[in-house]
């Protein structure tokens, strides 16, 4: 009788011991786990959607997302993420299940602060009956912010016999119904939605401009706004090195800014490109600012990444009337963005400093307000 219990005991602490790596496996390679009683901090953000599939099934449906700043990939898989059911997997006597009835389940992630993209998907062993990477993979962009729960949408693999599709959808009335009620304590009051930002980008390009045009920078006024004529030609031309090269501008305004406090005149540009030539945009603006910083021995180039944007910065050392002291390109991946505002020297009576340094802090302060400004209302309209 004791040796019996002992073999029990034993199997009970190895079937412990393997269902805790198991545990530890799934999160590494899927979902993370998140607790129910879990409270948002400030030090992640909490990304939430459905991941579903129907029709003839699959082995086994993936998602793979990408950290943009760290090139990492987190890796979701249907059948290991151990998330909350949605649907039941009923099959008729073939094996296929109902195109009307998905199943699958609702994935959380906790993840840190940044931009992250949809990289890729599959469907398992039928890799020849689906597209699996995203031919313009900058358009499926989202943020997570510190803080606060993000929604992406509902991910739906339809199967065939022959073709798989990835489907996109909005679904948030039921997702959002299933996700508070296995986290409670959820901020309500810090929940964004991207889906739409996310499905469709064009969708929300108003939003997008209402963001970076209804900003407003510290101790600045705005007084002109003008949009892009739609007759405009779709690019604007650059000189880099001996040759004009052309930065796409899909639409966009121009702005001007008054110093309420005696500093430079401020003109600004945010302009939308093209999501096929965005990168190819940006590093020719990068190419632009390091030969105008090699000719120009008073100016002084900079280059930062602050995460939500990267950002460009041409200084001057010398102030003269109506040049140029100051110039920032700002670049947002997730949107395709470009916004370039330039710092022009007022007449001698008008400005209140005596260098281009002493005007330096009241500069960087107006353009961090501004830029946080934008974050604000990029999440909240998303």
């Amino acid at each position: 009788m004791t040796t019996h219990l002992n073999k029990l005991f034993l199997s009970r602490i190895r079937l412990a011991f393997y269902i805790f790596w198991l545990a530890v496996f799934f999160v590494g390679c899927s979902s993370l786990q998140t607790s129910q009683n879990y409270f948002l901090n400030q030090t992640e953000g909490l990304v939430f959607f459905s991941m579903t599939e129907s029709g003839i099934l699959s082995s086994g449906f993936q998602l793979i997302f990408k950290n943009e700043a760290t090139d990492a990939d987190i890796v979701v898989n249907l059948r290991e993420s151990e998330r909350h059911e949605i649907g039941k997997n009923t099959e008729d006597k073939s094996g296929s299940r109902g195109f009307d009835k998905p199943a699958g389940k609702l994935v959380v992630l906790r993840l840190p602060e940044g931009i992250y993209s949809l990289k890729q998907w599959s469907a398992g062993e039928q890799k020849s009956r689906g597209k699996y990477s995203l031919s313009y993979s900058p358009d499926k962009k989202f943020r997570v912010m510190n803080g606060h729960s993000l929604y992406l949408g509902n991910l739906h693999l339809l199967n065939s016999g022959s073709k798989n599709s990835l489907i996109m959808m909005d679904h948030r009335a039921r997702d959002m119904d299933l996700f508070y009620s296995h986290y409670p304590h959820a901020d309500k009051g810090k929940l964004l939605v991207a889906s739409r930002a996310f499905l469709d980008p064009a969708s929300v390009r108003e939003r997008v401009f209402d963001a970076y045009t209804g900003c407003g920078l510290s101790d600045y006024e705005l007084f002109s706004k003008k949009r892009l004529p739609a007759h405009i030609e779709k690019f604007r031309t650059l000189r880099v090195g001996e040759k004009e090269r052309k930065i796409s501008r899909m639409d966009g305004y121009r702005l001007k800014f008054e110093s309420l406090a005696g500093g430079p005149l401020l003109s600004a540009r945010t302009e939308l490109s093209d999501s096929r030539q965005y990168l190819s945009d940006k590093k020719m603006i990068k190419e632009w600012f390091e030969e105008v910083s090699q000719k120009i021995n008073e100016f002084e180039i900079s280059f930062e990444d602050k995460g939500f944007f990267t950002e460009f910065q041409l200084k001057t050392n010398a102030i003269s009337e109506k040049s140029m002291i100051y110039m920032v390109t700002m670049f947002d991946d997730a949107s395709q963005m470009i916004i370039s505002m330039t710092f022009v020297n007022p007449s001698d009576y008008i400005r209140s400093y005596d260098t281009a340094e002493s005007f330096m802090p009241s500069g960087v302060a107006a353009i961090n307000s501004y830029q946080q400004c934008v974050i604000e209302k990029l999440n909240q309209n998303i």
